[in-house]
């Protein structure tokens, strides 16, 4: 029982043509549900018409006006007209004191206390110093890297921890350091 397939009517043997159209309208209303979407989402996120223009304040008839904050920033100041005085302060201004300063005489300068720092390690590559001193902050302890020049002129980073006022402040992370395993020699000195 097969069939012939010249037998079908006309209709059937046509193909389907396709209509180019229905893309083009898919993404035309694609593009305006889009934007009432968005329309929508600027009106309830701002409670007010986005398109308005912003109310304008009246203003008073003398030329003497208060300032005004600018509508909508909550905690703005209202911008008020600084008094500068220094003009008279200064000696060359009209109002400039008749006796001149007298000089104070010089504080003794106070000694400097000496820096220490414990230095754990110094290397040629940074990315040595980084990793020492990744492994004493998962010890708990506070390190710094610092670049400097050695004495034959090749550049180091030193892993220091410090400054220290006293050998006394150093202890306890000196003992830290020696518990965690970490080996370091005192320095004194600028970091």
């Amino acid at each position: 029982m097969s069939r012939d397939p010249k037998a079908r009517p006309k209709a059937a043997r046509q193909p389907a043509r396709r209509s180019g159209g229905g893309i083009v309208i898919g993404i035309f209303i694609g593009l305006v549900l889009g934007a009432v979407i968005a329309a929508g989402a600027a009106w309830y996120f701002t409670r007010a018409n986005p398109f308005q223009a912003a109310p304008t304040t009246p203003r008073l008839p003398s030329g003497d006006q208060p300032p005004v904050a600018l509508p909508g920033k909550p905690g703005d100041r209202p911008v008020v007209q600084q008094d500068f005085q220094f003009y008279q302060i200064l000696p060359q201004g009209e109002a400039a004191p008749a006796t001149p300063a007298t000089p104070q005489p010089a504080p003794p300068p106070q000694p400097v206390a000496e820096r220490l720092y414990l230095q754990v390690g110094a290397f040629e590559n940074p990315a040595e110093a980084d990793n020492l001193k990744a492994r004493l902050a998962l010890s708990g302890i506070e390190a710094s890297a610092l670049r400097g020049q050695a004495a034959d002129g090749r550049i180091v980073h030193r892993v220091r921890i410090g400054p220290f006022a006293t050998p006394e402040a150093m202890a306890p992370t000196r003992a830290r350091l020696a518990e965690a395993g970490f080996s370091a020699t005192v320095v004194r000195g600028s970091p």
